[in-house]
């Protein structure tokens, strides 16, 4: 069975021209008032694709209406689209979010003629549970890798090899330049939760699929690490969206590589880095001289601000003491 749902197809840059005038209009006000707030400029690029997303939904499926003559019952069917497209309730959630605040500034704002915001009335989706993590070993890692490597997907190989040496988190890793990463171990400054700023470190695979990507990428004046490479030849800077699909593709691969169900997602380069990292098996303890990594040292890799987290990011191990000390297994 393949696995993940790929539902950021929805945008295509042909698409995005034949969008309603008065809807991009409104969403680059939106845009202009939050940096005027001093928002961060990684919740602004994310409010922008949220946008963009509900702008294409209106175009293909309410006739490129405005958003401000949408009905309740619109609205209401359009949280039911995106679930029956596979988005997470999470993702449906937030993108209503979005369109509540873009109304809210259209109500406002004295150039906008609006002054009802049915988006509000739309209650959100309930809260999913939460999917286990799943752990991949530091086999799978290398034997994924070796695959990407055997069909020079050298980008995909650098995305698996710097979440897993670097623990980053998507919207972390998707800031990451490409200047300079050849010459060192880090990457730029990137900004994490609540802003902190900090440098990706990476180990030799990083470094290794880093070279066969920028070779394989040719010159180019973007400065993003990640593109999008077109059959033409032409390039432009992948998104946020675009790591997710790329890890649902890797995701599949593995499992027709080993025939196995292992359904691994964006979330377990992190966790696995992590839990490789603390059990001794991840390679790159090797180069830094290292059994295994201490909370402490994971706290600090992780950029949490308590071991508590840390601690809750690693696989329970308490049915494995106890059936260590005492002999009883826990089913």
């Amino acid at each position: 069975m393949k696995r993940g749902t790929v539902y950021n197809r929805l945008y295509t840059p042909e698409l995005w021209e034949q969008v309603n005038s008065e809807n991009k209009e409104l969403l680059d006000d939106f845009l202009i008032e939050l940096k005027a707030q001093k928002k961060k400029e990684s919740t602004i690029t994310q409010y922008y694709y949220d946008g963009r997303y509900i702008l294409i939904y209106i175009l293909k499926e309410l006739n490129n209406k405005s958003i401000l003559e949408l009905k309740k019952k619109q609205f209401r069917n359009m949280t039911l689209y995106f679930s029956d497209k596979g988005v997470s309730n999470a993702r449906v959630n937030r993108l209503m979010s979005f369109v509540r605040s873009m109304l809210n500034f259209a109500e406002d704002d004295d150039d906008y003629d609006y002054d009802n915001n049915v988006a509000l009335k739309v209650h959100g989706l309930p809260k999913e549970t939460v999917r286990e993590i799943y752990f991949l070993e530091d086999s799978d890692i290398q034997l994924l890798r070796k695959e990407l490597k055997k069909r020079k997907e050298y980008q995909k190989m650098v995305l698996l090899d710097l979440m897993y040496d670097s623990a980053g988190r998507r919207n972390e890793v998707a800031q990451v330049k490409k200047e300079g990463l050849l010459e060192k171990s880090n990457t730029n400054v990137v900004v994490g939760k609540r802003g902190k700023k900090f440098p990706l470190i990476y180990f030799s695979h990083t470094k290794e699929s880093l070279k066969l990507w920028l070779d394989q990428r040719g010159e180019d004046d973007i400065e993003s690490l990640w593109v999008i490479m077109k059959a033409n030849g032409e390039k432009r800077p992948a998104n946020y969206d675009n790591l997710y699909e790329w890890t649902v593709w890797m995701a599949n691969l593995l499992q027709k590589v080993t025939g196995k169900d292992i359904p691994f997602n964006f979330h377990s380069y992190r966790h696995s880095c992590m839990e490789n990292m603390k059990n001794g098996t991840h390679y790159a303890l090797k180069e830094i001289g290292k059994e295994k990594m201490e909370l402490e040292e994971l706290k600090l890799l992780a950029h949490h601000s308590s071991i508590a987290i840390t601690n809750e990011y690693l696989r329970n191990d308490q049915s494995d003491l106890i059936l260590e000390a005492f002999g009883v297994e826990i089913k």
